[in-house]
Protein backbone atom coordinates (compact mmCIF):
# COMPACT_ATOMS: atom_id res chain seq x y z
CA UNK A 1 0.00 0.00 0.00
CA UNK A 2 0.78 3.80 -0.72
CA UNK A 3 2.28 5.90 2.26
CA UNK A 4 1.03 8.95 2.54
CA UNK A 5 3.26 12.04 2.14
CA UNK A 6 0.65 14.80 3.13
CA UNK A 7 2.16 17.19 5.11
CA UNK A 8 -0.57 17.18 7.21
CA UNK A 9 1.45 14.12 9.42
CA UNK A 10 3.12 16.91 10.83
CA UNK A 11 0.28 18.59 12.43
CA UNK A 12 0.00 18.74 16.25
CA UNK A 13 -3.83 18.58 16.27
CA UNK A 14 -3.37 14.70 16.07
CA UNK A 15 -1.57 14.45 18.98
CA UNK A 16 -4.37 14.77 20.86
CA UNK A 17 -6.72 11.33 19.40
CA UNK A 18 -6.28 8.18 21.02
CA UNK A 19 -3.93 6.05 20.13
CA UNK A 20 -5.01 2.98 18.39
CA UNK A 21 -3.42 0.31 16.37
CA UNK A 22 -6.34 -2.36 16.25
CA UNK A 23 -6.84 -4.11 13.03
CA UNK A 24 -8.28 -3.08 10.64
CA UNK A 25 -7.56 0.06 10.53
CA UNK A 26 -4.19 -0.14 11.76
CA UNK A 27 -1.60 2.11 10.47
CA UNK A 28 -4.24 3.79 8.62
CA UNK A 29 -3.38 7.71 8.46
CA UNK A 30 -5.30 9.83 10.39
CA UNK A 31 -4.72 13.05 8.75
CA UNK A 32 -6.39 11.12 5.46
CA UNK A 33 -9.34 9.74 7.48
CA UNK A 34 -9.39 13.59 9.30
CA UNK A 35 -9.78 14.81 6.12
CA UNK A 36 -11.95 12.38 4.73
CA UNK A 37 -14.59 12.68 7.14
CA UNK A 38 -13.82 16.75 6.82
CA UNK A 39 -15.12 16.63 3.33
CA UNK A 40 -17.81 14.26 3.97
CA UNK A 41 -19.60 16.80 6.32
CA UNK A 42 -18.82 19.63 4.61
CA UNK A 43 -20.89 18.20 1.87
CA UNK A 44 -23.59 17.44 4.21
CA UNK A 45 -23.23 14.03 3.28
CA UNK A 46 -24.35 10.53 5.82
CA UNK A 47 -21.25 9.35 7.41
CA UNK A 48 -19.36 6.54 6.15
CA UNK A 49 -16.39 5.75 7.76
CA UNK A 50 -16.09 2.09 6.98
CA UNK A 51 -15.96 2.78 3.32
CA UNK A 52 -13.83 5.95 3.81
CA UNK A 53 -11.09 4.08 6.49
CA UNK A 54 -11.06 1.17 3.85
CA UNK A 55 -9.40 3.43 1.35
CA UNK A 56 -6.78 5.06 3.05
CA UNK A 57 -3.21 5.31 2.62
CA UNK A 58 -0.38 4.20 5.66
CA UNK A 59 1.54 6.37 7.68
CA UNK A 60 3.60 6.00 10.56
CA UNK A 61 4.93 9.34 10.21
CA UNK A 62 5.45 12.02 13.17
CA UNK A 63 1.67 12.93 14.94
CA UNK A 64 -0.60 10.81 13.01
CA UNK A 65 1.83 7.21 14.42
CA UNK A 66 -0.78 4.96 15.85
CA UNK A 67 -3.55 7.40 16.07
CA UNK A 68 -7.39 6.34 15.69
CA UNK A 69 -8.56 6.39 11.95
CA UNK A 70 -12.04 6.52 13.15
CA UNK A 71 -11.81 9.48 15.77
CA UNK A 72 -9.83 11.69 13.28
CA UNK A 73 -12.18 10.64 10.60
CA UNK A 74 -15.54 11.55 13.14
CA UNK A 75 -13.77 14.86 14.41
CA UNK A 76 -13.32 15.77 10.87
CA UNK A 77 -17.12 14.95 9.94
CA UNK A 78 -18.26 16.77 12.58
CA UNK A 79 -15.70 20.10 11.94
CA UNK A 80 -17.09 19.79 8.43
CA UNK A 81 -20.43 19.52 9.50
CA UNK A 82 -20.12 22.81 11.64
CA UNK A 83 -18.41 24.35 8.65
CA UNK A 84 -21.27 23.44 6.54
CA UNK A 85 -23.68 25.04 8.82
CA UNK A 86 -21.62 27.92 8.66
CA UNK A 87 -21.59 28.20 4.80
CA UNK A 88 -25.43 27.60 4.63
CA UNK A 89 -27.16 28.59 8.37
CA UNK A 90 -30.74 28.11 7.00
CA UNK A 91 -29.64 24.18 6.57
Amino acid sequence: MTTCQEPHRYDSMFATLPEDQSYPHRHKCAGCAYEAGFQAGLSNQEPEASTALNSLLESQAAEVRHRSPRVAYYQGYTDGLNEYYVQNPRG
